[in-house]
């Protein structure tokens, strides 16, 4: 079972910094943009966004290359899948796992590669769940329509279910690894998805838990949301690249707090951005309680600003080459 990061991280000190920031003004800044200057990151060069650019567009080549046709039978069920996984997107994930084994000089990389995919898999599936009229009822993701949508309900639930699915068969056919390796990996992917993961974060987020919840309620959803899935991403990518559990540890500190970071923007920007800067519905968040929606705007940054200080110190610690995966968070949160 992934444990809960409130058992980790210094909820003392998150908590001074809540109620200290509660009642500070709000921030005005609206746009991606804007929310990104806020942040205290430090800017890399050129070059190394460059690279990070170049990896995307290997990502998504080898991502289109493992997924089904779009003209296989039954056609309908694969275009779903490929619309929803090969729409623009930041490839986060998949790019974590890449950016580790080149941090430790490429060993496993092509690995790092495929299960870097499957795990895109597994996280779009979870878009299309989640932007489901039972649940988000979401019209707008990656700047297109939602799958249902555009294949209608029962079409977009069937091809999560494909994903998540194909995200195992490109693990479990993947030659470059050894089997104990390959294992290993679908049994923390695994884990991370399930009931102990981002299936129990989606149970919580849709319970819509009512009245003035505690800030580490809101956190824990964030962390089994989006949190997990980043973690298990630096743990494959530790072991694609025949890292020891030291590193992988401090990998995968670096990844919680990335992730943590990553969902603690996003509930702001749901409150703050706008559609077209997006490419998503906002507001959706508003009565659930989020980070934001109970202390405030400002202290949902001052938050987002420690786990990325938090971050750079666990990366760090892990002894490997920063230069990559620090380009890969100012990626992320906007300052490219």
């Amino acid at each position: 079972m992934i444990g809960k990061p409130v058992e980790n991280i210094r909820a003392g000190r998150r908590d001074r910094e809540w109620r200290s920031c509660a009642s500070a003004k709000k921030g005005k800044g609206s746009a991606i943009s804007t929310f990104a200057k806020d942040l205290k990151r430090n800017t890399l060069g050129s070059d190394t966004h460059a690279s990070i650019d170049a990896i995307r567009a290997e990502i998504d080549t080898r991502l289109e290359q493992l997924l089904p046709a779009r003209t296989q039978e039954p056609e309908n069920l694969h275009r779903a899948m490929c619309f929803g996984a090969l729409a623009t997107g930041k490839r986060v994930r998949p790019l974590l796992a890449v950016l580790i084994s080149e941090a430790a000089g490429g060993h496993g990389r092509s690995f790092a590669l495929d299960a870097g995919c499957a795990i895109e898999c597994v996280h779009t599936a979870s878009l299309i769940l989640d932007d489901l009229p039972c649940m988000d009822d979401a019209q707008l993701r990656r700047g297109q329509p939602t799958t249902h949508r555009k294949f209608g309900e029962a079409t977009a639930i069937i091809a999560a279910i494909g994903l998540l699915n194909r995200a195992y068969g490109i693990i479990a056919a993947d030659q470059s690894a050894d089997p104990q390796t390959r294992n290993t990996v679908l049994s923390v992917l695994s884990d991370a998805i399930g009931s102990n993961g981002m299936i129990a974060g989606q149970e919580l987020d849709i319970s819509r838990l009512q009245g003035r919840q505690p800030a580490a309620a809101a956190e824990n959803v964030n962390w089994m949301k989006t949190g997990v899935l980043f973690v298990a991403t630096a743990h494959i990518g530790g072991l694609a690249a025949g890292l020891n559990m030291k590193t992988i540890n401090a990998l995968k500190e670096f990844a919680k707090c990335v992730g943590l970071a990553f969902q603690t923007a996003d509930d702001i920007l749901d409150m703050t951005g706008s559609e077209h800067a997006l490419g998503k519905d906002v507001g959706k968040d508003i009565g659930r309680p989020t980070l934001v929606a109970i202390a405030g705007e400002e202290a949902a940054r001052r938050t987002c600003e420690t786990y990325l200080e938090d971050a750079d110190r666990a990366l760090l610690a892990s002894g490997l080459e920063t230069s990559g995966l620090r380009a890969l968070v100012d990626t992320i949160f906007g300052s490219k």
